[in-house]
């Protein structure tokens, strides 16, 4: 996370309130972290701040500091121990070890994997897939390394190769080296002692209390727990008979009750949309998942595998659902073991790999695959986001658009009924006109009390503005990018031969998917549809064979509903003959 340069964004010293939430949250997300331990960590008369940190990235982290030490990284829904951290507490979090040439190696950009592990099953912690965990040396039992684990304890003891560790900090990153903090320096302290035997009986008590039929119904045969339940002897011999007819009859009664039960469960359809989604999922991988081409865009998950499988007379929305978000509800499915999802570019997460052995899915239902009819119409392809233009409140207009912050984005008829407001809020309004007060003077660069009509102001005052697009897509997220959205552009141009092509640049910008828009638009046109790149494009371009302008402006507008002024030349291309 710190190996590579970061940006500083703001830091503020923390309010008596702020400093007691900081408490709050370590104690609230760490089970041992008591008062003496966050006295440790946060003094009551200590010099604590926030630093906001934009990452290389692009992630935007906070850093608590407190006496000049880094001590909590803030993900925004956990909370990370720095090594210093752990350093004062070293139980706060479960602590590996590692052999200790390890140790440099992740110093210097390498991940963690298995083989540098010290395995040792009496001095082992336990900690589930996804949880955050710190790694010490051999000789050294104060914390180097900090991430999350991609695996759990009881896999790690027998794992023999691949990733463990996805490392979030690490002592000696720009972390550690930042001029801000004081010389950091790693102490010598001795490794941390777990007991066994209290790992166990809280185990046995676990298993007690969770049966492994709450986790693989489907591996869990209960007719034959019964098996070693002791029996009463009958003493006649017509008693041994009848008991023998009965205990063979109740299995075949209770084989074949389990399996209608379990036959109306699988063909069920959950009724509530967090069972919706699950079973649309456990479709997709019973069905796809042995011949879809990893990795597959989560936001295409969604569109083009989840969605064909909802039920006719029912809508799969996530916004509907308490995930709210297609990642949350990915991030769910991953910690069930179902899928397993990374980043494989800036901000763009995919389905890496799929779990098509896990019971779930080997005794899911599916329903009958819809069979692939040449596509009809763009809902092929997926549908591109909602484009807003907005304005952002800069410094200039801050005091106008108060109680608003920096940064906040506005559209245009916002900023004008927060005009309104202020206008009215002062008396500034006269007939058709404002007179300017110091705040207005100032950002329509005229003098006080001299008369402004509307249009100006609004013109003056959004030209103060940072203009951005929000871009908000079918799978829940929004984008706001700090600029305005270059538009889709159409060109005609003449290859060998005299053969007209028509080029179509920007699409991946809202979020079109190139290869199968060519593949929907090849189908409607009749024509030859692919994607390509010219020696003067910065991205990839979809190329239609012939004059085809007028479609994709039809198509684009009409159809995606894309506004015209995100597609250049649009008035002129609409109103060509096909």
């Amino acid at each position: 996370m710190f190996a590579k340069p970061y940006k500083l964004k703001s830091n503020n010293t923390l309010k008596n309130s702020e400093k007691k939430y900081l408490v709050q949250r370590i104690q609230n997300e760490f089970p041992k972290a008591t008062d003496e331990k966050v006295k440790e960590l946060v003094p009551i008369k200590s010099n604590s701040s926030c630093m906001k940190l934009i990452l290389h990235s692009g992630d935007t982290v906070g850093v608590y500091v407190v006496d000049g030490v880094p001590m909590m990284i803030d993900l925004g829904d956990k909370l990370v121990p720095t090594v210093c951290a752990l350093w004062k507490v070293n139980d706060l979090i479960p602590i590996i070890s590692i052999h200790s040439p390890v140790l440099s190696k992740v110093q210097g950009g390498a991940p963690l994997y298995a083989p540098g592990i010290v395995t040792d099953s009496t001095k082992f912690p336990q900690f589930p897939r996804g949880a955050v965990i710190a790694a010490c040396t051999t000789d050294n039992g104060a914390a180097g390394i900090i991430g999350r684990a991609v695996i759990s304890s009881a896999d790690l003891l027998i794992a023999t190769m691949g990733v463990c560790l996805e490392t979030y900090h690490v002592f000696g990153d720009l972390l550690c080296k930042d001029t801000k903090f004081s010389k950091i320096t790693r102490p010598k302290l001795d490794p941390a002692v777990y007991d066994i035997t209290e790992v166990i009986s809280s185990d046995i008590s676990q298993l007690r209390i969770q049966p492994v039929r709450e986790e693989w119904p489907s591996l869990v045969m209960e007719p034959a727990a019964a098996t070693n339940e002791p029996m009463v002897i009958p003493e006649s011999v017509q008693e041994m008979q009848s008991e023998s007819t009965s205990v063979q009859e109740e299995p075949d009664i209770n084989d074949s009750v389990d399996t209608v039960c379990s036959e109306d469960e699988e063909d069920k359809i959950p009724s509530d949309m967090d069972g919706l989604l699950r079973w649309c999922l456990l479709s997709f991988l019973k069905r796809e998942g042995k011949h879809i081409e990893l990795p597959l865009k989560t936001n295409l998950l969604y569109k083009n595998h989840l969605m064909p499988y909802c039920p006719p007379d029912r809508t799969l929305d996530v916004k509907k659902s308490t995930y709210k978000k297609m990642g949350k509800f990915l991030e769910a499915m991953e910690r069930e073991g179902l899928v397993q999802v990374r980043e494989v570019d800036k901000g763009v997460d995919a389905l890496v790999a799929l779990q098509l052995a896990h019971p779930l899915v080997r005794h899911h239902r599916a329903p009958a695959a819809r069979p692939a009819g040449p596509p009809s119409g763009p809902s092929q392809a997926p549908a591109p986001p909602r484009v807003r233009e907005l304005h952002c409140v800069t410094a200039h207009v801050a005091e106008i658009f108060a109680p608003l912050k920096k940064g906040s984005a506005l559209s245009a008829g916002e900023v004008r009924a927060a005009l309104a407001r202020y206008a009215a809020a002062r008396g500034l309004s006269a007939r058709g006109a404002v007179a300017l007060d110091a705040a207005l003077a100032k950002v329509a660069a005229r003098q006080p009390q001299e008369l402004m009509k509307w249009e100006e102001l609004m013109s003056s005052v959004l030209g103060r503005m940072t203009p951005s697009t929000e871009m908000s897509f079918p799978d829940g997220t929004v984008k706001l990018t700090k600029s305005r959205l270059e538009p889709i552009k159409m060109q005609v141009v003449t290859r060998s031969g005299n053969k007209k092509v028509t080029l179509v640049s920007n699409l991946e910008a809202f979020g079109f998917e190139l290869s199968s828009l060519a593949h929907a638009s090849q189908l409607r046109v009749g024509a030859a549809c692919g994607v390509t790149r010219s020696a003067a494009a910065r991205a990839d371009q979809l190329l239609l064979q012939g004059d085809q302008t007028h479609f994709v402006a039809k198509l684009l507008i009409e159809e995606y509903g894309l506004p015209k002024k995100f597609v250049e030349g649009a008035d002129k291309a609409l109103n060509k003959k096909k």
